[in-house]
């Protein structure tokens, strides 16, 4: 695992290496702590307290390197914006992040590509021409007309 690496794991990816290089660590230390308890060193000892200690030091880099990416994560100002827009948005923040640019850039390619097919495929297909009217059926030779007339009891109660 390289350092380069780690913009590209998944933040619960992250956290498991995170974990790994605590052990590897916790392993080193107490290899080193044997190692200078011993009394008589040979040359053989020294030069494996030496690479013990070497590879502590690079763990603890390698940790602060996680710990740096972690908060970056956090508090990504892109990020955060893009949250409070939409999914798509945050995602396609999230994904110019961890993919390396020519995958990046060849990904974001093929979906604007597919989007161009769907727009030019909706354009091509047939539009109707006019909404069609169908007309009611009349049904005035087959009924009587209607006539309306005031009502007599109101005519009469007004003379």
């Amino acid at each position: 695992m390289f350092v380069a690496d780690l913009p590209h794991l998944s933040d619960g990816q992250l956290a498991h290496i995170s974990k790994e290089v605590a052990e590897v660590l916790d392993s080193l230390e107490r290899r080193i702590n044997d190692l200078e308890q011993e009394l008589g060193q040979a040359p053989q000892d020294r030069d494996t307290l030496i690479k013990a200690t070497t590879k502590r030091d690079v763990t603890h880099r390698f940790i602060r390197a996680i710990e740096e990416e972690q908060e970056q994560r956090r508090s990504n100002p892109a990020l955060r914006n893009a949250a409070g827009e939409s999914l798509p948005r945050t995602f396609l923040e999230v994904a110019r992040h961890r993919l390396p640019g020519a995958t990046f850039d060849s990904l974001l390619q093929e979906a604007l590509s597919a989007c161009e097919r769907q727009l030019e495929a909706a354009k091509a297909a047939p539009k109707p021409d006019q909404d069609k009217v169908v007309p009611l059926r009349s049904e005035a030779a087959n009924s009587l007309p209607v006539v309306v007339s005031p009502d007599p009891e109101d005519h009469i109660a007004e003379a």
